[in-house]
């Protein structure tokens, strides 16, 4: 590992004992889900003291409608913008290597990259610096579309207004909006209703209000589903 590649993970360590604290980078929950991993997010601002306040407090503002424009480098040092993917769905997951549910959930999103559900194109935001991104998707197999870095990775995290808690994906649909986010690892069950909502979206079965209703009470159930399944 190099020097800044060390440093870069101490800051990032360090900054998981109190990331609960920070306010403005939550998205729409008062408790951080099982499964995501908080890092440090950009710009910290005037924090309330860790013992008082929420894992993750309430959002200062909504999803934005679109993914931002942020440039990012892929594997092979190009140039790359999500508006690059416009026209098909996007599966876009930040992650990051050093993060075990992130770890955990990539042969999902590899079998999600070869079936192409509905179409969907996989890209994933690895939020780290480029040496342990490459060694890692080497020996993890990736093949699906990656884009590096961490200070792009950090900002696009902070337009979307969300928490730097990995893994999380944001699932657009194939004009370009932002149907949801799902925050923690993803599940096959999950990655199945989202997109077929999103398929019967593009197809203009239901509109994009329906969409997240439906995608929502989904998620509720087979969260539901899941706490009776787990012992204790």
């Amino acid at each position: 590992m190099t020097p800044r590649g060390k440093i870069v993970r101490g800051v990032l360590a360090a900054g998981l004992i109190f990331a609960a604290a920070v306010t403005g980078y939550a998205l729409r929950a008062s408790r951080a889900p099982a499964g995501a991993t908080p890092i440090v997010p950009t710009a910290p601002r005037a924090e309330p003291s860790p013992q008082h306040a929420q894992p993750n407090p309430a959002p200062r503002r909504a999803l934005p409608d679109e993914l931002p424009q942020i440039p990012f480098r892929d594997r092979h040092g190009h140039l790359r913008r999500f508006a690059q993917w416009r026209g098909r769905p996007l599966l876009v997951n930040f992650w990051a290597p050093w993060c075990s549910p992130c770890r955990a959930e990539i042969p999902l999103l590899e079998h999600l990259a070869r079936a192409r559900p509905q179409g969907v194109q996989v890209i994933g935001v690895a939020v780290d610096a480029r040496p342990p991104v490459l060694r890692y998707a080497r020996h993890a197999g990736i093949r699906y579309p990656l884009l590096i870095g961490l200070q792009p990775g950090m900002r696009a995290i902070g337009a979307l207004g969300m928490v730097a808690a990995f893994p999380f994906s944001v699932f657009v649909d194939s004009r370009g909006r932002i149907v949801t986010v799902k925050v923690g690892r993803l599940r096959p069950a999950e990655a199945r209703l989202i997109l077929g909502r999103i398929g019967a979206l593009d197809r203009g079965r239901i509109g994009l209000a329906a969409a997240r209703r439906q995608i929502a009470a989904g998620m509720a159930s087979l969260a539901a589903h899941r706490a009776k399944q787990t012992p204790g």
